[in-house]
């Protein structure tokens, strides 16, 4: 039996938070036990675990691929900010309780505010839950994107690892902790680790990305694109998983961005994507030209992984906008393997994209049951949907997937039976 999703989730919070600083806690206490300095431990052990977090911070940031099949690239990227803002915290702790002088004091000092400011920037530009849920910072963010581009910003969050460096230099300028040689024993191993993955996956990894070629770019609806892209090499991408994309030799649109994938003809090779139209990034879709050369890494993902993990449950899709695209993909592919219930919502009716094709599939296939609407589903609507044995699968905006969750819960359906990626970083 395939191990669930919250299994590993729980497995991942378990190591990341209590196991890996152990170590470094341990051997902290061993080291300043019964040594003029012993006061001093509860400060160097919040700063101690403050490092492992941001290093182990760094290594998510990079979008390890056995990871995002265990937990989710939307529950690592969560992680990631919650630690992050959490070693913050500790170090700003750490540093009030302690107190330093020259060189020391400085790089203490300098990756803290660095810290500080990365963090503050990262909640209002890189962070879509936190605007998702308070309506003033995603204001904010729609007002100052036109100043701080997406390029921008993933640069600036990069200058985490200018502050980690300065962390780096700052423990090692600290004669007494350096002379804890069992400390230094598990500093230095997991500094020279985090190191070698980030390198890896800056270098190695790189060339193993996807290339290939821009030969379709049509318009869906006013503010949807569809672009289709023919790779190189034969790949394995599964229903409702999306890549990273990007286009180097297009200015602005060189660093990768994340996108659901429609459909992957393995035979012809050609990845086919519907893009919202919204941001710096994706409003220049329109007016790439076919051939442009595109960079895919991916692909990402933990839909399918969850349809797999409920293969004796009726699968039941709810969709919303263009958060119903690996919803599609899934439908698309899966339709003659088992019974599917497929509702869509969307505010607008040309923002229910694919239609033609999903009611012709509910035509000829009696198993795949469809329905779309213009609006909100009601209270009315999702008691109809309940299953004792169903798997519910939600896509769409965080606010809709919130309210849909809560919706179907109120409905009697259990929060194990509901599952959705918050595709919003």
């Amino acid at each position: 039996m395939l191990k669930s999703h919250k299994y590993w989730l729980g497995l991942f919070w378990l190591v990341t938070i209590f196991i890996l600083p152990l170590p470094l806690i341990i051997t902290l206490a061993h080291g300043l036990s019964g040594t003029i300095n012993q006061s001093e431990l509860f400060a160097s052990q919040l700063g101690s675990i403050a490092y492992v977090w941001m290093l182990f911070s760094i290594m998510v940031s990079e979008k390890p691929k056995w990871l995002d099949s265990l937990i989710g690239l939307p529950e690592m990227y969560f992680t990631h900010g919650v630690m992050g803002c959490t070693a913050i915290l500790f170090s700003f702790i750490h540093k009030e309780l302690l107190h330093s002088y020259g060189a020391i004091a400085l790089t203490g000092n300098i990756a803290l505010y660095l810290f500080i400011g990365i963090a503050l920037y990262s909640i209002i530009f890189l962070s879509g839950w936190i605007t998702s849920h308070f309506s003033l910072l995603g204001h904010i963010k729609k007002k100052l994107e036109k100043i701080f581009r997406y390029e921008t910003s993933v640069w600036i969050h990069k200058l985490n690892l200018v502050a980690t460096l300065f962390v780096f230099g700052h423990v090692i300028l600290i004669d007494y902790i350096r002379s804890i040689s069992s400390f230094m024993f598990w500093f230095y191993l997991y500094s020279i680790l985090t190191a070698c993955v980030y390198i890896y996956m800056k270098t190695i990894k790189k060339v193993l990305y996807h290339s290939g070629k821009l030969i379709g770019n049509q318009k869906l609806s006013h503010n949807i694109t569809e672009l289709r892209i023919h790779i190189t090499h034969r790949a394995s991408f599964k229903a409702g998983d999306y890549a990273f994309i990007s286009f180097p030799e297009v200015s602005g649109m060189k660093e990768p961005h994340p996108f659901s994938i429609v459909n992957y003809n393995s035979k012809k090779r050609t990845l086919t994507f519907a893009i919202r139209n919204q941001a710096d990034f994706t409003k220049n879709i329109n007016h790439l030209k076919l051939g442009s050369k595109v960079i895919i890494d991916g692909s990402y993902g933990r839909l399918y992984h969850a349809v797999k993990e409920h293969e004796s449950n009726d699968l039941i899709l709810i969709g919303s906008g263009i958060g119903s695209v690996p919803l599609i993909s899934l439908a698309i592919n899966l339709q003659n393997s088992r019974p599917i219930t497929f509702i869509r919502i969307a505010s607008k009716e040309e923002d229910l994209i694919y239609e033609a094709e999903l009611i012709n599939i509910a035509n000829k296939n009696t198993k795949f049951i469809y329905h779309s609407q213009i609006g909100r589903l009601t209270p009315e609507q999702i008691i109809k949907l309940y299953s004792k044995e169903g798997f519910y699968l939600i896509g769409g905006s965080p606010q809709m997937m919130r309210g849909t969750k809560k919706l179907l819960m109120n409905g009697g359906v259990n929060r194990a039976q509901i599952y959705g990626e918050k595709f919003n970083f």
